[in-house]
């Protein structure tokens, strides 16, 4: 959702991230014991007063606002910095509602659990018995439908798409009938197979909480879920609405002076919910009380525990996502929450249900990051030194196996895990399948373990802890998915909103890659020809080809040039992240149209290399070349069409 200034890839990598972000702690001061800080008002005005604005200060973001509840009670709300940085106003904790972005998933969650507690819905019936039939799910695992359980676990199976999530036309806004209608993805796995972050499915759910209660969405919540718990500065409205009634902050792109353009999201239940931070530590309390709140119920204790118990996830050994929420990794009390992430607004909160804590945080800014690690922004950092001084989080447990080198039979056992991973939060008919090519997992065998690789976490090392599962000397988990003997996948409980599928050989990004590079690299010696043709053509000797040979050299030389022109064009783009994200976020033709023009030329140029060889066109080297071209235009197409860069029904 269209930063300006930010690579695509680290925002669309942080959304996911952020969904189920496992906190290591940053070093804090805790007590001479090593115990965690009490919670007291005043230790936790201190630590936040200091802490906070030196965070924001540290990369670039105008303001924030934080929430702390503990036993029973809000102990702290504040605000830092400013609420708008052109016109230096300052964030005033009380009034500004915060655009929460996917925290709002929390918010479609309890709506449904509501739905399930009156009986009006099952959450493991099949969703389709809930819509209407112009919504209804296609059977395509035929025996396996997709049910609420799966929509609020995102395990029901879809692509990612991201053509229709927003739009910058207020005028062109879809109701949420229409969006899930016109946006639907397709199921590329079977309910329950792997974990993949969705907006879809959870839009998909808060369409049910509108079907089987006959009202409006948004007005649902603020009747149902809003209201009862007093957050009477919170709701589900567009940014026009929220700047106007909710006094909400201006969004700022890395720096304080880069404005972020307002967009309008079509997927509402999963992001467009703004609340201030005192509306949120009501939410908290209500969750670590059982669903109840001042003597006002909005969950029963059994809702309140399945939804913030897991429910979902890759192995037992990780992470996984309860209802709404996400379970956060350590060695110290368990914490669940949720994050969300919008072109210059990032948010989250956590709570602690063991030790009775929560904590809420918003941001008004993208900012920057620390050593380039998108994990490392002002919010998750405030999130992570908070949690580590009042809560003690951190990561432990069982040392692994290894270090000093493995056996020849052990290291043979590992093989089996070698190989290509890709992300199973990943479209398969848009342009923005090409995010599949940074966010997959090379797993090789070393002599004391594993070996991963991978664009985003770059490195990393893993020892044995037991059969499937391995830990890193960061404390990090992987786990792989088995299925009847067989290893079908991997988990990392870094990033429980998603899985990695295992790929065949011949589906892996980097084999693609080199396709692609190899294959530009024979399209690029098409420049000879026009200068060959020069040369004869000075020399007096006019070519003697007849025209279907021309016809082919001309089809291969414009596959080439095609080629080779939407290489430089995405080279461009990525200068122009803000050009890039829109042309990829709204499905523009210019993405798709190129290749697919050039995949003609390319099959013409083809069938003319299969004629030139009976037919004797030009010499052999030039028959050689001919074919040589055609081929890796053909190549440089499909490489093009398997993620997304045609028109192709592929």
């Amino acid at each position: 959702m269209p930063p300006r200034a930010r690579s695509l890839l680290p925002r669309c990598a942080a959304a996911a991230l952020t969904a189920g972000l496992v906190l290591a702690p940053a070093p804090a001061a805790l007590a001479v014991d090593g115990a965690p800080a009490e919670p007291t008002p005043g230790a936790v005005r201190d630590f936040l007063d200091e802490r906070v604005p030196a965070l924001l200060a540290e990369h670039g973001v105008p303001g924030a606002v934080v929430s702390v509840v503990a036993d029973g009670e809000q102990v702290f709300a504040g605000g830092y910095g400013l609420a708008d940085a052109a016109s230096g106003t300052a964030v005033d904790v009380d009034r500004a509602s915060f655009p929460l972005a996917s925290v709002s998933k929390s918010f479609t969650a309890v709506a449904v659990l509501q739905l399930a507690e009156r009986g009006d819905v099952d959450l493991h019936a099949d969703v389709n018995e809930y819509l209407p039939e112009r919504a209804q799910l296609p059977d395509t695992h035929p025996g396996q439908p997709v049910t609420l359980h799966h929509l609020l676990t995102h395990t029901a199976g879809f692509e990612e798409a991201v053509v229709g999530m927003f739009t910058e036309d207020p005028a062109e806004q879809l109701p949420l009938a229409d969006y899930v209608v016109d946006h639907r993805p397709d199921r590329v796995y079977a309910p329950g197979d792997f974990v993949a972050y969705s907006n879809y499915g959870t839009s998909l759910a808060g369409y049910v909480v509108e079907e089987v209660s006959g009202t409006p969405f948004a007005q649902y919540v603020a009747e149902h879920v809003f209201a009862p718990l007093g957050m009477e500065r919170s709701a589900f409205v567009t940014p026009d609405e929220a700047a106007e009634r909710l006094h909400a902050p201006a969004l700022h792109g890395p720096s304080p002076d880069v404005p972020v353009p307002v967009v309008y999201l079509n997927q509402v239940p999963a992001g467009g919910a703004y609340a201030t931070a005192p509306d949120l530590a009501r939410f908290m309390l209500a969750l670590l009380g059982g669903g109840e709140l001042d003597g006002r119920r909005v969950l029963s204790d059994q809702s309140v525990a399945a939804m913030t118990s897991r429910q979902a996830g890759a192995h037992p050994a990780l992470t996984g996502s309860g209802y709404g929420v996400w379970e956060e990794y350590s060695d110290g009390p368990r914490v669940v929450g949720h994050g969300g992430d919008l072109s210059g607004a990032h948010s989250q909160y956590v709570l602690v249900p063991e030790e009775d804590l929560g904590f809420f945080v918003a941001v008004n800014g993208d900012g920057s990051v620390a050593d380039g690690n998108v994990l490392l922004d002002a919010r998750h950092r405030i999130v992570k030194e908070f949690l580590a001084e009042f809560a003690g989080t951190g990561r432990g447990g069982a040392e692994p196996s290894g270090g000093s080198g493995l056996s020849a039979e052990e290291v043979a056992q590992l093989r089996r895990y070698a190989g290509s991973y890709t992300s199973t939060r990943a479209s398969r008919g848009e342009p923005s399948a090409a995010l599949a090519l940074f966010s997959s997992v090379s797993v090789e065998v070393t002599a004391d373990g594993l070996r991963t690789t991978d664009p985003l976490l770059g490195e990393r090392h893993w020892a044995r802890v037991e059969p499937g599962v391995f830990r890193s000397a960061e404390g990090d988990r992987l786990a792989f998915i088995e299925r009847d003997g067989e290893v079908v996948g991997l988990g990392v409980d870094l990033i429980p909103s998603q899985n990695y599928e295992r790929a065949p050989w011949y589906d892996s990004p980097a084999l693609h890659l080199a396709v692609a590079l190899g294959a530009l690299l024979v399209l690029a010696t098409v420049a000879v020809w026009p200068v060959l043709a020069l040369v004869r053509r000075l020399r007096g000797r006019p070519g003697t080809a007849p025209a279907a040979a021309r016809a082919a050299r001309w089809a291969a030389g414009g596959a080439a040039v095609l080629c080779v022109g939407f290489t430089v064009l995405t080279a461009v783009l990525l200068s122009d992240m803000h050009l890039a994200e829109t042309l990829v976020l709204t499905g523009s033709p210019l993405l798709t149209v190129p290749l697919t023009v050039a995949a003609a030329a390319a099959v013409a140029a083809l069938a003319g290399a299969v004629w030139a060889w009976p037919a004797r066109w030009w010499g052999g080297a030039g028959r050689i070349h001919h074919t040589l071209v055609a081929l890796a235009a053909v190549a440089f197409v499909a490489v093009g069409a398997r993620y997304g860069l045609t028109l192709l029904p592929l």
